[in-house]
């Protein structure tokens, strides 16, 4: 769960996450920008329907949980990648093929994001 996380977030936002163990609550924390506004980055995922929080480094926190299911795992992903995508702008760099059917999925999710921007911007 953890691995699949982490390569979610990397691979289609380029969003960097460790795991954290921190009174008794599991989390992956994101590596976002210096200049980034974490607590409404958080408040949005949260928004989003996932757990997410700032802990007392400002740093934002994901909620996992061991008993989360695949679709659990899905979720959780989705929202945060939605939140980092739209709010921040960030997209993966390099173009990796995704290899599962959640990371094809999700990168299909990012790519209709992408369209959806040009559109309204224009």
């Amino acid at each position: 769960m953890i691995k699949d996380v982490r390569e979610g977030l990397l691979e289609t936002v380029g969003v960097e996450s460790e795991f954290s163990f921190i009174d008794g609550r599991c989390s992956m924390i994101l590596d976002l920008p210096p200049e980034t506004d974490t607590k409404m980055i958080a408040n949005a995922i949260a928004l989003e329907n996932a757990d997410a929080w700032c802990d007392e480094k400002g740093r934002v926190n994901l909620g996992i949980d061991p008993a989360f299911s695949v679709k659990d795992v899905d979720q959780t992903v989705l929202c945060a990648i939605k939140v980092v995508h739209v709010l921040l702008g960030l997209h993966a760099v390099c173009e990796v093929k995704p290899k599962s059917f959640t990371q094809k999925i999700l990168a299909s999710i990012i790519e209709v994001m992408k369209i959806q921007k040009e559109v309204s911007g224009k």
